[in-house]
Order: structure tokens, then C-alpha cells, then sequence
């Protein structure tokens, strides 16, 4: 049996998830943990994590700021790799690393937790009569100012987009608003993408009274709805590990591409119109 010897990065909320579940799997184990206190304290701790002959799969839950600089390292010891989403800050790091990532022999997976729900899967099947679609997206988050919400949360609704829908004709702001107090921060996006057929209404807030994930297909027939937080929320990380250790070629840098490309386009438009 294939055993994973997992370097974790970051031991935040989602390291201890990665770790808590890993514990209850054979086919992986920790054999290291990368700590941002340990790299306050020695820079070349880094070094020599990602030469760790031990290792064969990094998984970085870190800071969306550490992203790239880790993933530049994994590559490079030509390591398999987990990641969680944003995956990387801006285009120019994507471009980078769609070179990196060219030919690459190694397993790939970015945790975009919407793509490992199977009922998320079966929900958007056939669009041939669908008329528009609305996406809720959002939750009662307090966030320090120097963060982006709606950066973190629209991989969620633009992974399916992208993987179950296609890519939009274009899109257009309809709203966005920022409120800052005592150095927290709360955004209301609203936008929409053109197909050729119909339209996807998407909102975001993080100043929502519930927590929303929710899809509605308006279609000729019926309506259908799917909300992710009505049931008890599947495991996500265990779908994930279970997904790796299953599949034998995955990179999904590759089909995500144009995930990260459109978040990147909406968030030029928007800086564009905060200026």
C-alpha cells in the first residue's frame, strides 16, 4: 500500500483540519509540520522542509500571502501537492505557475470543497431549458481590513461556474460595497455573467444574518434549488484525501485555470471602479 508522508504547511483553523483527518487515514501520515512561529524564530527552517527526503506530499493551508513562494518550492523538488484555495494572489503568480505546472508528473489538488460535494454534481445536469440562474453566497464574517471577503469566497461559486457551466461571455459589476469599522471589514458584491442562453446572477456578502451557499435554476418547468448549508455539511477534507489517494493522474491547476483568471478579471474591474 502507497503510503502519503505529508508535510503540512500552516497549523491555523484548516492545519489542524488537514491533521485531525489524516490522523484517521492509514494510507497517509505527518512527518512534518511547517509553523509560522518556527520561521519567526529560524528563515532556513523553509530550506530545509522542502528538502525533507521523507516528504512526498506538501499540503499548504497557509496564508493566501505564502501561496506562491511554497508552491515555487514544492514544484521544485517535484513533489505532489494539496493546496487550499485562493490559490495564488494575483495573475501574474498564475502565470508563473502555469509554467511550473507544464508537464508536471505529480499529483495536483486545490480544496475547492463546492467540487467535492456530489450533490453539487448532480444539481446543474441539464441547462438545455434553464432560463437564469441566482447564486447566494456569504456569511456573517468579521475580517481584519487588510483582508479581501469576497476574494476568498468567490473561488466557491466561480469553481462551479467554470466546472459544471463553462466560461461566461463576459460579466459586469452591478454592485459592490466596503464598509470598514474599527478595522474590520464587511463587501457586497453583486454580478453577472452572459451565456449565450441566459445569465448567472451571483451575490456576496459576509454580513449576511445565515450562512448561504445557494443555487437556484429558474427552468421552464420547474425551479430547482440546492443549498449547501440545508444538510449537515459533508466532509470535505476527507473527500478530498480520498479523491487524491484514488486518482492516479490529477492536476487541477489545469482545469482551474480559468477559475483564477475570471477572479482576477473581476477583481481588476473592481479596483478599477473603487478608483
Amino acid at each position: 500500500m502507497k503510503i502519503f508522508n505529508v508535510g503540512l504547511i500552516g497549523y491555523g483553523k484548516m492545519g489542524k483540519i488537514y491533521a485531525k483527518e489524516i490522523k484517521k487515514k492509514k494510507e497517509f501520515k505527518i512527518v512534518d509540520i511547517l509553523e509560522h512561529k518556527n520561521i519567526l524564530k529560524n528563515p532556513n527552517v523553509i530550506k530545509k522542509f522542502f528538502k525533507s527526503k521523507k516528504i512526498n506530499l506538501f499540503i499548504i493551508s497557509s496564508p493566501i500571502n505564502t501561496h506562491f513562494k511554497y508552491l515555487q518550492h514544492a514544484y521544485k523538488e517535484k513533489k505532489n501537492i494539496i493546496i487550499e484555495k485562493p490559490l495564488v494572489e494575483n495573475n501574474g503568480q498564475l502565470k508563473k505557475l502555469k509554467l511550473l505546472n507544464k508537464d508536471y508528473k505529480k499529483k495536483v489538488m486545490i480544496h475547492h470543497n463546492d467540487l467535492l460535494n456530489i450533490e453539487n454534481m448532480n444539481f446543474i445536469d441539464n441547462l438545455s431549458d434553464c432560463k437564469k440562474i441566482e447564486m447566494f453566497y456569504g456569511k456573517k464574517e468579521l475580517v481584519n481590513s487588510y483582508k479581501k471577503p469576497f476574494f476568498d469566497w468567490l473561488p466557491h461559486p466561480l469553481s462551479i461556474i467554470i466546472n459544471f457551466i463553462g466560461e461566461p461571455k463576459n460579466f459586469k459589476i452591478l454592485k459592490y460595497t466596503k464598509k470598514v469599522t474599527n478595522n474590520l471589514v464587511l463587501e457586497e458584491l453583486k454580478l453577472i455573467f452572459n451565456f449565450s442562453k441566459f445569465q448567472i446572477f451571483l451575490n456576496f456578502s459576509n454580513d449576511l444574518k445565515s450562512p448561504s451557499k445557494k443555487i437556484i435554476l429558474y427552468k421552464n418547468n420547474k425551479n430547482k434549488i440546492y443549498d449547501g448549508y440545508a444538510k449537515k455539511n459533508q466532509k470535505t477534507i476527507k473527500l478530498l484525501l480520498d479523491k487524491f489517494y484514488r486518482v492516479n493522474k490529477i492536476n487541477d491547476i489545469n482545469t482551474n485555470l480559468k477559475v483564477y483568471e475570471l477572479l482576477f478579471k473581476i477583481k481588476k474591474q473592481l479596483q478599477k471602479k473603487i478608483n
